[in-house]
């Protein structure tokens, strides 16, 4: 995953400031060394805290694309998976919620039981046909 900039400057801030404090303090290197790894670890968790916002902000853009990606794949398993719809040429395409299919089927009760099918998916809003009957 890309870091935004940002996060990228204040961690290399944080880091290099809690070196400099770490260098001021009197005493043994090892005390120098926890107050490092303390802040490090406050950083890091700060910086992780600040990814994972991000992501999330990013899936609530995209979840409406997987959604739809979900509903279609799941429409054109049930028309593959129903008895006499697979020799059927059927278009799906899903978007926010609202399945449109297109292209051909060899009877009007065909075409009704497509609809139908596409109806009955969870998270479909509507169903939109342009199916035609074809001979």
């Amino acid at each position: 995953m890309k870091m935004d900039n940002s996060f990228k400057a204040v961690f290399a801030s944080m880091m290099i400031i809690s070196g400099l404090a770490a260098c001021d303090n009197p005493g043994p290197a090892e005390k120098a060394g926890k107050k490092i790894d303390q802040v490090t670890e406050n950083v890091s968790t700060s910086v992780s805290n600040a990814a994972d916002k991000a992501v999330i902000k990013q899936a609530n853009k995209t979840g409406q694309a997987i959604d739809d990606s979900t509903i279609t794949v799941k429409v054109k398993s049930a028309l593959l998976t129903e008895p006499g719809m697979q020799l059927m040429k059927i278009t799906v395409v899903t978007e926010k919620g609202i399945v449109t299919l297109s292209g051909s089927a060899d009877s009007q009760i065909n075409i009704d039981k497509a609809i139908k099918l596409a109806a009955a998916i969870e998270g479909v809003q509507s169903v939109k046909s342009k199916l035609a009957f074809s001979k």
